[in-house]
């Protein structure tokens, strides 16, 4: 199980974080976050964090995004490059955090590589609080209590349901249930 690399993925206050946390705690694995290690991932394709938030300040968030996308999925190919090698530490063996940013593209070609490097993969979940993406938005805009910017995009999107692997509903779940779940499907597969 040690070897295992489990990929998190999901829209915005999804729980990624936390189940993330308590995935790396019971496993005894490192948790990585692709969010919190993001100008370190994206800096060798050339980004500069001063550039991205002048990009938001003038254009608005959708700018911001689609700026943002061309560094995650190269970042994100990458990551699963590495993960998917034998004798590889840097990700491989970890639980992956993926930002909800980093399991979406908006270019068919770009889901396609990352589906294909994401096949050796049988642990991929996404968190969704439930199947009603209506609902769904409201549970995680009431869990941050404000508006989520993209967070619906990241909802609706495709990409998500064909990346994942398993699907883990979250709603009046405590995190040590989803927790368990997860468990249950490792030790299962």
């Amino acid at each position: 199980m040690n070897d295992r690399t489990i990929i998190l993925i999901g829209p915005e206050s999804a729980g990624k974080s936390t189940l993330g946390k308590l995935l790396a705690a019971s496993l005894s694995k490192e948790l990585y976050s692709l969010d919190r290690h993001r100008d370190e991932l994206y800096a060798p394709y050339g980004y500069d964090a001063d550039a991205a938030a002048a990009i938001y300040e003038k254009d608005g968030l959708w700018a911001f995004y689609t700026h943002w996308t061309v560094f995650e999925w190269q970042a994100v190919r990458h990551i699963l490059t590495r993960a998917a090698r034998v004798g590889d530490d840097e990700f491989r063996g970890k639980v992956l955090d993926f930002g909800a940013g980093h399991s979406v593209y908006e270019k068919a070609e770009e889901l396609a590589v990352v589906e294909a490097l994401m096949a050796p993969f049988p642990d991929v979940f996404l968190l969704l609080p439930c199947e009603d993406k209506e609902e769904a938005a409201r549970i995680m805009e009431a869990r941050r209590s404000k508006e989520l910017g993209l967070n619906r995009h990241f909802l609706e999107h495709e990409s998500n349901r064909r990346l994942a692997k398993h699907v883990i509903y979250t709603k009046d779940k405590a995190p040590e249930q989803n927790l368990e779940e997860v468990l249950q499907i490792l030790k299962s597969t």
